[in-house]
């Protein structure tokens, strides 16, 4: 097909959307057109992992196309003090190779707009904004800059509302971005809330399920909400007659949150499937890794191939952008992933290139034990830190993991094992940073607001919570009060502890 210019790229990224959370992946319940619709139109990869089983990481490896333990980043970006007992930096450097910045470089709009969490979440760390990172405009939550927000419809919405609206919200930014560029190549990040805890559902969004019960109907609502601002987005480039020339990708960051039984219970809304996939958030095993990868391109992309056999991963969206756009790699770049632009066009495509994880989170589920993990042809290495534990499986023929064939084929744990520690050798260890300002953050004056007496003073009924209203009234200045709550309320309840707001 005769193009008039290069393509535009839209990649869109959910949070703990589990690979069974589509209905195009027969989940028998959930309402997910749009996304349907674009694996009608494209391509569906059923074997494509991300490169950890949590945020922080996962969008590493997917801006950067190298596996996220180069930079150091293990687990979430946290608090400056947690970063430092993962070994971690407090943010991914601006200078690392970046999919933004090379694509910027190259004459592509760049934009960025929804979750960031490639930064810590302490103010004084004083993180870089993204357009270090080479994005032309941006607006996040979890992350520093603009808040998501701010300039939308949106912008007065209660901060107790804003799990729901944030998706939202972001998509407002990106409509306005697309119809700004619709005249030069565009790259776009939209990068949803859902289904990361607070899962959260409006009345509204409540009736496309009115005879589904809790917290089905919640979790279910906020799917669906989801794929309404998705379908916002590809409206509008069927409107400026950009979808031919869009390569579009829709993805997760990992596997389903693990859920809580009981109402009220943080995680009591997270009920996200695998589809039948071993494990969950922050587990090596599929479940944890394995999750929804749809790329739409049409006339190049095949539309409506189911793949089921192509083993890609996170790694590999960089290089292949490159390949697709025709842009060169920043020199001396040498990416962790390889192109796989063969496999979305539906060509015949053998993987030779091992996929390598490490995992240095929590073990709290049994599912959460694997340290490190390899994938070779059709086979899954798992292990824990001191070997002590080693679980091998074809995943082609036993895709639920429930075979373990460690005893019957030594030879192959053998192999695996040998090429894991070779890559493990490749490693920081320790990491140090290279490069960008140092993450270490300065310790801070003392406050001139003491917020311990302040949170005493403003807490009326003395219940040890503050509401946006007590909040606000205890401030001189007041325009800007429901984003500086936000930025106390780390966990979207729209309440602050003592905790939270005397820390932050």
């Amino acid at each position: 097909m005769l193009r008039a210019q290069r393509p535009n790229i839209l990649f869109i990224y959910a949070d703990d959307w589990g690979f069974g959370d589509l209905a195009c992946h027969g989940h028998p319940h959930l309402k997910t057109p749009n996304l349907d619709r674009l694996a009608r139109e494209g391509a569906d990869f059923h074997q494509f992992t991300v490169c950890n089983p949590v945020c922080s990481p996962s969008r590493t490896a997917i801006v950067t196309g190298q596996y996220p333990a180069r930079h150091g980043v293990h687990q979430h970006f946290a608090t400056h003090a947690e970063n430092v007992a993962r070994g971690m930096p407090d943010w991914l450097d601006p200078k690392a190779p970046l999919l933004p910045r090379t694509l910027h470089e190259a004459g592509y709009a760049t934009a960025h707009y929804g979750k960031w969490h490639l930064s810590g979440q302490e103010k004084t760390m004083n993180a870089p904004l993204p357009v270090e990172y080479g994005y032309d405009d941006a607006a996040v939550w979890v992350g520093p800059g603009r808040d998501v927000f701010e300039g939308t419809s949106l912008a007065d919405v209660p901060a107790k509302d804003g799990p729901i609206y944030q998706t939202t919200a972001a998509t407002e930014n990106a409509l306005r971005f697309i119809r700004s560029v619709k005249d030069k190549p565009f790259y776009l990040n939209l990068w949803l809330h859902e289904t990361h805890h607070l899962v959260a559902a409006s009345d509204e969004d409540k009736k496309e399920y009115p005879d589904t019960a809790e917290p089905q109907r919640t979790y279910y609502s906020a799917v669906t909400r989801a794929d309404k601002q998705i379908g916002r987005v590809l409206a509008l480039l069927d409107e400026l007659k950009l979808a031919e020339n869009t390569l579009v990708f829709f993805s997760s960051d990992n596997g389903p949150e693990n859920s809580h039984a009981k109402p009220g219970e943080k995680f009591y809304h997270s009920v996200g499937t695998t589809g039948g996939l071993r494990g969950r958030k922050r587990s090596l095993y599929l479940g944890g890794v394995n999750v929804p990868f749809i790329v739409r391109w049409p006339g190049v992309v095949p539309a409506g191939r189911v793949d089921k056999t192509s083993v890609l991963a996170g790694v590999d969206v960089m290089p292949t952008i490159f390949a697709a756009l025709d842009v060169k790699a920043p020199a001396g770049y040498q990416s962790d992933g390889i192109n796989v632009l063969a496999a979305l066009k539906g060509q015949p495509f053998t993987r030779e290139a091992p996929v390598f994880w490490e995992w240095r989170g929590p073990h709290s589920q049994e599912a959460d034990w694997p340290t490190h993990a390899i994938r070779d042809g059709d086979h899954v290495l798992l292990h824990d830190e001191k070997f002590a534990r080693i679980e091998l499986y074809n995943v082609i023929t036993d895709r639920s993991q429930q075979q373990n064939l460690a005893d019957k084929q030594p030879e192959v744990v053998a192999t695996l094992k040998a090429k894991l520690n070779a890559w493990r050798k490749t490693l920081p260890t320790p990491f140090v940073q290279s490069g960008g300002r140092t993450p270490v953050a300065v310790p801070p004056k003392a406050p001139t607001v003491d917020r311990a007496a302040a949170f005493q003073r403003w807490d009326k009924n003395a219940d040890n919570i503050l509401t946006l209203e007590e909040y606000t009234n205890g401030l001189a200045k007041k325009e800007d009060a429901p984003k500086r709550f936000r930025s106390f309320d780390k966990d979207h309840d729209g309440k602050l502890t003592r905790e939270e707001f005397t820390r932050s």
